[in-house]
């Protein structure tokens, strides 16, 4: 029997796809500390000026302290290792927390989902761990790390008769927001359906891309998916990895518009099914938007799986 506890913040709704993959081994014993969930109450304003005076001026913020106590709690409570214990975005975590939960396991793992140059304090924290994967390959490269995608965490090859749109993307506001508006003029420029949907606390006016307050639900996301022809995918700056976006493609059988020119050096990479457009130039070919979607084999797409992904991490 292994035992694995994972530490994550949210992650909207794709770890609980991984989470239950592991839950379907009969001999796997799955942890989640799901740490969004402990969130820091302000007792007073001048409890949460202190913390803002505390980050800036000894890098100590309150919030990651109450989170990684109550972290600790959980692992004060148990006698037995774990097999393995996981955390991803352990920069949220305070150091000396991290050590103590490394007592817990002799294999203690990270996942940077995001670059090193994004968000620096991981860099420093690398040596703590027996192993860190990343899907970058620049910090692979630069700091000795595993490498290791994003995952396939569902699969739907069923094929509609027609779709409500060409297009569809689904993100945060971000440094994005202005490429996406440059794709979006292409696409009414020429008449392609499309459906943007993007995710902002504050709600702003946009005649030609949806605003939401709320992150959709991963079945929600899957629905207009599956309502489209074509997945639209923007990289974010400092970011060469593949986002979700890429393996939703995979999974689902459906045509890439990307901006990241790093697919390209991955082996499901196929101009028929996957194409790279600049932000500055954008060209969508009417023989890509025209063409099928060519099947790749599974052979091809197993690494890229969560059961792939699985045996890579935890060798079951």
């Amino acid at each position: 029997m292994k035992s694995i506890t994972i530490i994550a913040p949210n992650s909207f709704g794709y770890l609980h796809y991984l989470i239950d993959e592991l839950e379907a081994h009969p001999n796997v014993v799955v942890t989640h500390i799901n740490f969004s969930d402990f969130r820091y109450v302000y007792s007073s304003k001048f409890d949460k000026i202190k913390n803002a005076v505390n980050k800036v001026i000894f890098n100590k913020n309150i919030k990651d302290k109450y989170k990684s106590k109550r972290i600790l709690d959980f692992f004060l409570k148990k006698k037995e290792k774990e097999d393995y214990i996981v955390v991803i975005r352990p920069d949220e975590i305070e150091l000396e927390t991290l050590l103590k939960i490394k007592t817990h396991t002799n294999n203690f793992i990270a996942f940077y989902f995001d670059a090193i140059a994004k968000f620096p304090k991981k860099k420093n924290l690398i040596p703590i761990f027996d192993k860190v994967y990343s899907y970058e390959k620049e910090d692979v490269k630069n700091y000795n790390l595993e490498f290791i995608t994003n995952y396939i965490y569902d699969f739907d090859k069923s094929k509609a008769s027609s779709f409500e749109n060409k297009v569809f993307n689904i993100s945060s506001y971000d440094e994005r927001f202005g490429t996406l508006k440059k794709v979006v003029k292409y696409l009414r420029n020429n008449n392609i359906e499309y459906n943007i949907i993007v995710r902002k606390e504050v709600v702003i006016e946009d005649e030609y891309i949806t605003i939401v307050p709320d992150y959709l639900p991963l079945e929600e996301v899957k629905k207009h998916i599956l309502n489209s022809e074509i997945l639209l995918d923007i990289q974010k700056q400092n970011q060469k990895g593949l986002s979700f976006r890429v393996f939703e493609a995979l999974g689902y059988n459906k045509k890439l518009i990307t901006t990241n020119e790093d697919v390209k050096n991955y082996d499901f990479y196929n101009p028929n099914n996957i194409l790279i457009i600049s932000p500055n130039s954008i060209d969508i070919p009417e023989s890509f938007l025209n063409s099928a979607y060519q099947n790749i084999e599974d052979s091809l797409l197993f690494p890229y799986t969560l059961e792939g992904w699985i045996l890579k991490v935890f060798s079951i």
